[in-house]
């Protein structure tokens, strides 16, 4: 467990090399070649039929790659190319650290047929820049450039239930935008509203009076009046930006304020401040993305040089081929599709058929391999100034009789899965689940006005996501507890932050909360959950409605929680039939039961950290929230005709009206929602009772392939849905822990197990990682290379089968936990109290016989496959359990 915590200040990036997997549009290697533009240089191995087909791996669509093994720290990984499907033709790309600044990869051409197959390879470098046009400003000599992007802070004359939570991790009032000096300025209406005001501050005293020149557009025929200081100013519509002069008595505070008079949205990329300000030009800064392509210093290489980055590259391949040539085409994916010149040699080094897109090709061809045989080409790609790339293109010429060795070496750093005898069935997609996870990590992502890396759900969405990334994260706490750590960093922010409570896109789910308790369950210490607590705790204040702008309990901080100002997806689930009612109809006063249970599971996790920290004071705020909103869930959401919870209807003072029901009268809520108060612990034995038959019974919500997420038996269920009539990970993740806690330990392990079976049977048969699963077949769809809401597989596969684990429930938490062959020991406490029963703890033991003793007291262990046992501890209890091997 990492100690230095305090590195994570204002940190969103990750600990990765600045070579890895992080392209957008092509699976490959890449390197940061401007960190601040968010400059990117791709190096692409293609493989192909010789003369025929190519085998893209395209990113973008379902392509034939796959990602197959892969070291956790992304220094070395592979992937595998179908060229026909089910490993009859394929290619293996190995991609091997050979130092920081070069990469080595390996091509292994497969041919498992019973003929001969020639084949092609193209090595395709190219550099990349994000959409957004930026300028350079030339400021007169003494003057300054204040960017829209670093204002001191942003208030809107009428408040917005966003101020405390921008959308995407920007700036209050950013607008990703081209023809701006950061790509990006100040909008989303601002100006538009009298006393609409924006600060700057001055990085250093400018002494005297000094002119503020505004870069800014309005629409044309509007106008809109700023003072400036309190100097009026008068900005016309124009067709693009303009600079608007402020003539500024001394500056003695360092600070400038605009305020709005209204009228209109008045756009501002920043201020030029100082003498002769308005004299300032902006130019525009070249893409600088053409390839300059000149000879290495040995044979077959290839030096490339960018306008846009001082950094060289480097090329070499240990084929021995003079195929190079230059590509200008508007799509190169379409050129690679549907132009024969790509294997035609005679047809010059250079075709420009005009575009944005640059690239360089060297190809290698043909390569034959027998039937049963194989075909190898290596390159070697490299990075710095053009004497270092000199001299590594010179030590890759000397290395390249060693090339596969030194690839076959690099697989000892891969990530294996280690399990019982009884997890062997379901470690084919174990591995591939883990190689899709690790790999889906993309450059640039905008977060925080700096350009990082990021764990993505898949390289479609090239986008943050606040409760796919939490499920990431519990999935990295099965590959590398530091990759974990960093990804429940990465979506909070500093207790200070009054622009993000936290990092928020899409569906407002608190999955970082859930990935929180298992870290410390994991082995987490009080340091962690001391650095922690302050960045959670500013998230759980939204979230409860205690910030100043949220709108989550109502504008009387009365109801239960309501999402709609943020997401129209209130727990993930996209057509799920009463929210999307609400979204269709704009019956936004309506109050699911997800929202507020998982408040309610948030309070009780930082509750608990309280209490373990010695917090009290914040105790208090836990205890009323987990009372009101649990009354208000028995109050007014439990239907007891239909025994389900309910989405609750508010009139206009905010008062509840009754539940939303379907058009015949039913309760419309009869499905995951209605059963997510059992996350919260705050059902009552009946209830649990009415809650648990509805989930297990396949009359309802369990089916052959796992829980359906609305019940099958409602009149709104239909089979051809994306969440209603499909089978997903996450929420049986949920009821899964939530089954522990509540001693289900069957109904717990048919949810997990029905998953693994579920999910080996298709990567197996197509290899792909899908999101999602038909209720009609059980077969994967959506997303092929998918992470995220599948990596509740990664984890049930640890709790079963992974020796030395310890896993129990929501209201469970495990410390000190010590792991020996022959004895274990772990301080545990389970939640609730001794009225609500006993809690279910899975420990994975290996083979043998073993005896468990919990506060001094024998209790039974038992099997539930070889290797792994349940036992069952008294809620609301505290002590130290201990198994010892008889």
């Amino acid at each position: 467990m990492m100690q230095d915590f305090h590195r994570l200040d204002h940190f969103h990036d990750l600990t990765l090399p600045e070579w890895g997997p992080y392209s957008k549009r092509f699976f490959g290697i890449s390197h940061i070649a401007d960190r601040e533009r968010g400059l990117r240089f791709d190096f692409t191995v293609v493989p192909a039929f010789y003369r025929r087909q190519l085998g893209i791996p395209d990113a973008l669509r379902p392509s034939g790659y796959l990602p197959w093994e892969v070291s956790a720290d992304l220094e070395n990984y592979s992937y595998r190319q179908q060229l026909e499907p089910m490993d009859r033709i394929y290619a293996d790309i190995r991609f091997s650290k050979l130092r920081d600044n070069l990469r080595l990869a390996e091509c292994r051409c497969v041919n498992r047929t019973d003929e001969p197959v020639a084949f092609g390879v193209h090595f395709l470098s190219n550099l990349v820049a994000p959409p957004e046009k930026r300028l350079e400003p030339v400021l007169p000599e003494g003057c300054v450039w204040l960017d829209a992007l670093d204002h001191a802070g942003l208030e809107w004359a009428d408040p917005r239930p966003q101020d405390n939570l921008v959308y995407d991790a920007l700036r209050r009032g950013e607008v990703r935008c081209s023809g701006t000096v950061r790509g990006g300025c100040v909008g989303q209406g601002w100006g538009a509203a009298a006393g609409d005001r924006l600060h700057f501050r001055l990085p250093k005293p400018i002494a005297g009076p000094a002119t503020a020149a505004i870069r800014c557009r309005v629409e044309p025929g509007k106008f809109v009046e700023l003072l400036v200081n309190g100097v009026t100013v008068g900005i016309p519509g124009t067709e693009g930006w303009h600079l608007v002069e402020a003539d500024l008595a001394p500056v003695g505070n360092g600070e400038i304020l605009l305020v709005s008079q209204g009228g209109a949205e008045c756009r501002i990329d920043g201020i030029a401040f100082g003498p002769g300000a308005e004299k300032s030009r902006f130019r525009e800064v070249a893409d600088g993305c053409s390839p300059h392509v000149g000879p290495g210093p040995v044979r077959n290489s290839r030096i490339l040089t960018f306008d846009a980055t001082d950094t060289v590259y480097g090329v070499f391949w240990d084929f021995d081929s003079e195929f190079v040539r230059r590509y200008r085409a508007p799509s190169m994916m379409n050129l690679l599709l549907y132009s024969d010149e790509v294997h035609q040699p005679f047809f010059g080094d250079c075709r420009d058929s005009g575009g944005e897109e640059e690239w360089v090709d060297a190809v290698m061809q043909p390569l034959t391999a027998s039937p049963g045989g194989t075909a190898t080409v290596h390159a070697a790609v490299c990075s710095g100034s053009r004497e270092e790339v000199l001299a590594l293109l010179a030590e890759a010429e000397r290395l390249r009789d060693g090339f596969g060795r030194l690839a076959e070496e690099s697989v000892r750093s891969y990530w294996r899965p280690v399990s019982t005898a009884e997890g062997n069935p379901f470690a084919f997609s174990r591995e591939r689940l883990a190689a899709v996870t690790l790999t889906n990590v993309v450059f640039p992502t905008w977060f925080k006005g700096a350009n990082v890396r990021h764990h993505t759900p898949g390289r479609r969405w090239n986008s943050l996501y606040t409760w796919d990334s939490g499920f990431i994260g519990l999935g990295l706490l099965e590959l590398d507890e530091k990759l974990a750590v960093e990804n429940l960093n990465a979506y909070l922010t500093e207790p200070d932050d009054e622009e993000c409570a936290f990092i928020h896109h899409g569906s407002p789910v608190p999955v970082q909360f859930y990935l929180f308790a298992e870290i410390m369950n994991r082995g987490g210490n009080r340091s962690l959950a001391a650095y922690f607590y302050p960045k959670l705790r500013h998230y759980y204040r939204f979230l409860a409605g205690h910030a100043p702008s949220s709108t989550m309990r109502g504008h009387s901080r009365g109801t239960l929680v309501r999402s709609w100002d943020y997401f129209y997806n209130s727990g993930g689930w996209d057509d799920y039939p009463p929210q999307w009612f609400v979204a269709t109809t704009g019956a936004r006063d309506a109050a699911p039961a997800v929202g507020s249970s998982h408040v309610i599971r948030c309070a009780k996790i930082l509750r608990a950290t309280a209490m373990e920290l010695g917090i009290q004071a914040d105790l208090p705020m836990y205890e009323e929230d987990i009372a009101q909103l649990g009354n208000l869930l028995q109050r007014d959401s439990w239907d007891e005709q239909s025994g389900s919870f309910s989405f609750v209807r508010y009139d206009e003072k905010e008062q509840p009206c009754g539940i939303l029901r379907y058009e015949n009268g039913c309760n419309y809520d009869l499905g995951m929602d209605g059963a997510t108060p059992l996350l919260a612990g705050i059902c009552t034995p009946a209830q649990k009772v009415k809650l648990w038959e509805r989930l297990e019974s396949p009359d309802h919500c369990r089916t052959e392939f796992g829980l359906s997420t609305v019940d099958r038996a409602a009149p709104y269920f239909r089979m051809d849905g994306y969440w209603n009539g499909s089978i997903w990970m996450p929420y049986q993740w949920f009821f899964w822990k939530a089954a522990l806690d509540d001693n289900r330990a069957d109904f717990a392990w048919w949810i997990a197990h029905t998953a693994l079976t579920v999910y080996e049977r298709e990567v197996s048969s197509s290899r792909g990682c899908y999101e999602q699963f038909t209720i009609a077949a059980g077969r994967g769809g959506g997303w092929h290379h998918f992470s995220a809401l599948s990596c509740p597989v990664l984890g049930w596969f640890g709790a079963y089968f992974v020796p030395g684990r310890l896993t129990g429930g929501l209201d469970t938490s495990i410390r000190e936990c010590s792991i020996g062959d022959r004895a274990w020991s772990a301080h545990i406490t389970v939640g609730g109290d001794a009225a609500t029963g006993e809690s279910t703890l899975i420990a994975v033991t290996g083979v043998g016989t073993w005896r468990a003793r919990y506060r001094g007291t024998e209790l039974p262990l038992r099997p539930r496959v070889p290797g792994t046992f349940e036992l069952s501890l008294p809620r609301g209890t505290e002590g130290v359990l201990e198994l010892e091997r008889v």
